[in-house]
């Protein structure tokens, strides 16, 4: 494989894709094209690339929903350079908001651009090096501990989601079923667990719920409560497990396993259903300390029969 920096040039524009094409080989880079945003999305699923240069005015999949796309899927690990003829206040924002790497105006000042793009490969083989290190491990570890009133401020999936990007190889669907995961837990540890509530509040409206909660987090006994999560992959075996912990009361975790090994996961009710998707999709679903600690184990590995989409 070439140590060239792959680039992927994106413009509804064949004159500026060629023009681009000419000028990012010159300077020692490979380059790819693509001629719209949902073409340039096909093609970062199914090529890695170092670094993205996308038009923001285009037919169809706009730059920005482009860029939108690239972060919901690959977080922060693919650098995307935004062109522009203008750039007014509110696209310069938003732009921002949804984590541009750079911006380049039209016309494209070369060597402005150049370095740029030196800089954020750069800053990629860092993060790469980095990725190189924790690869050779036989295990890495994490952990967290985020105080309850302080947990709704987090979302520790897209914590999670952006270490494993970051670090770890893992094919994108046993990441989604992995986030999904995650969410579920850390929803029980929170709601079930430490905030007990009932079905009846959380079937409140989204304001009406978030008045609760605040009531609720004014007792000391409960905003102080400590939600902890954690994970640890094991390279060496291919699989990864994660846990969290509440300070909650508990439940009859047992009884929960045994009614979803024999019914359907539509039929099952309450956070048992929760508890259904974390066994399937797992390999193993365990409960410990009368239920306050959730654990799941899980290969990192497609099976056989699956697909890396």
């Amino acid at each position: 494989m070439s140590d060239r920096p792959k680039i992927l040039v994106v413009d509804d524009s064949i004159a500026i894709v060629n023009s681009l094409q000419a000028i990012l080989g010159v300077s020692g880079y490979r380059v790819d094209t693509a001629y719209s945003g949902s073409d340039a999305l096909r093609k970062i699923h199914a090529n890695e690339y170092d670094l993205v240069i996308c038009d923001i005015e285009m037919p169809g999949l706009t730059g920005l929903e482009f860029l939108n796309r690239v972060r919901e899927d690959f977080d922060r690990s693919l650098d995307v350079i935004l062109m522009t003829g203008y750039l007014d206040h509110d696209y310069f924002i938003e732009a921002i908001r949804l984590g541009a790497s750079d911006f380049i105006r039209k016309p494209i000042d070369t060597k402005q651009m150049i370095n740029s793009i030196r800089e954020l490969i750069f800053r990629k083989r860092s993060r790469d090096d980095k990725a190189e290190f924790y690869s050779h491990l036989n295990k890495a570890s994490f952990s967290f501990e985020i105080p309850a009133r302080d947990f709704s401020k987090f979302a520790l999936s897209k914590v999670f989601s952006s270490y494993m990007r970051s670090y770890f190889k893992v094919a994108p669907k046993v990441l989604n079923e992995l986030l999904i995961c995650v969410d579920e837990m850390v929803y029980n540890a929170y709601i079930h667990g430490t905030l007990r509530l009932s079905v009846e509040e959380r079937a409140l409206t989204h304001e009406a719920l978030q008045q609760v909660i605040q009531d609720r987090m004014q007792n000391p006994s409960i905003g102080e409560r400590k939600i902890l999560f954690g994970f640890e992959v094991d390279n060496s075996g291919h699989n990864i497990d994660i846990y969290v912990e509440d300070e909650g009361d508990g439940f009859e975790s047992d009884c929960w396993l045994n009614t979803i090994k024999s019914e359907r996961i539509f039929d099952i009710e309450g956070h048992g259903r929760g508890i259904a998707m974390l066994y399937h999709l797992c390999d193993e679903v365990t409960f410990q300390n009368k239920g306050k600690i959730c654990r799941i184990k899980k290969s990192l590995i497609l099976p056989d029969n699956a697909t890396s989409g």
